[in-house]
Parts: structure tokens; C-alpha cells; sequence
């Protein structure tokens, strides 16, 4: 009797999956948009990715204006720049890639920064753990458990503060 009950939840949960997986083809299917925010690839004319808003699209070029100021951890990322520097022309021919922002996102920054701070944490208490006479290994391995612990947590708030950006690969405008 249990059998039919897991293989509906199976069932239910591969087609929720499906779903939303579908969700996110249109938007790779349309072209970006003016105003929209886009990460654009031309290895023609740079080896990087240019980031920044769409501020014109025609038959053959697309404007971006790279000089948006982003806020990290309540810093400004960069300058402003000036309007001739900010504004970059790229010819729609030499662009192989092209990213539409699908809004912040702090999943990976929190999973690198929880990992990232459980080793330093780790670290930093095993050592602190240890005395200055005859230290041994059972003195570091006494301080790791709540080293782990208070970087994993250090590491994952620091991690949500800095987020990130998830891109969704969208249509090049030909």
C-alpha cells in the first residue's frame, strides 16, 4: 500500500520540477530588452563579459551603460563614470553570448562563504585551543567542532551580504 503513495509523490515531485524548469525557457528564447540588465560576450573586442543596462537596440548596434554603481556590504563596487566612458557601442554581429539578470541571488555566496568561513573557523579555534607547552593534536582537534561552527555562521552572513547575480542565457538579437 505504501508503494503507489511514493511513486505519486515521486511523480508529483519530477513534474513540479519539470515546471518550473519549463518556466525559465522564455526567457531564453526572447531577445533582451531596453532597460533590461544583460551581460554581453564579443570576444572581438574584449576577452571579459561587458555588464550593464541597455539603454538602445537597433538592427545593428546595442548602447550599454556600464557605469551603474552597485552597493556590496553597503559599499559602492566603483566609480561613476563619465557619460563617454560609461557608454559603450558594441556591433550586434561580433556578440557570441548574451545574459539577461534574472535578479540577486545569494545561494552560492552563502554555501562558499559557510564552507570558506567553517575552515578558517575551524582553524583559528584548533589553534587557539592548543597551549603554549606540549600541545598535541587532541588540543587542536578540541577547539575545531565549535570553530566550524561559529565560521560556518560568520561565513554564510557575510555571504548573504555580498549575493551575487543569477544570469539567464537569452536569444542574441540579430
Amino acid at each position: 500500500m505504501r508503494t503507489p503513495n511514493l511513486m505519486a509523490l515521486a511523480f508529483a515531485a519530477s513534474s513540479t520540477c519539470l515546471s518550473s524548469a519549463g518556466a525559465q525557457n522564455p526567457d531564453s528564447v526572447r531577445g533582451p530588452e531596453v532597460g533590461a540588465r544583460v551581460r554581453v560576450f564579443a570576444p572581438e573586442l574584449r576577452t571579459d563579459r561587458y555588464v550593464g543596462r541597455i539603454k538602445s537596440i537597433d538592427a545593428s548596434v546595442m548602447v550599454l551603460d556600464t557605469g551603474e554603481v552597485r552597493n556590496v556590504l553597503g559599499m559602492d563596487t566603483g566609480p561613476v563614470l563619465v557619460d563617454q566612458f560609461r557608454r559603450v557601442t558594441i556591433r550586434l554581429s561580433t556578440i557570441e553570448a548574451i545574459e539577461v539578470s534574472g535578479g540577486r541571488t545569494a545561494r552560492t555566496a552563502v554555501v562558499r562563504g559557510a564552507l570558506f568561513g567553517a575552515l578558517v573557523g575551524g582553524l583559528l579555534f584548533g589553534l587557539g585551543a592548543m597551549p603554549e607547552i606540549n600541545p598535541d593534536a587532541n588540543d587542536f582537534i578540541r577547539g575545531v567542532p565549535l570553530g566550524l561552527a561559529v565560521g560556518a555562521v560568520g561565513g554564510a552572513v557575510i555571504g548573504f551580504g555580498i549575493g551575487g547575480e543569477r544570469w539567464v542565457p537569452a536569444r542574441v538579437p540579430r
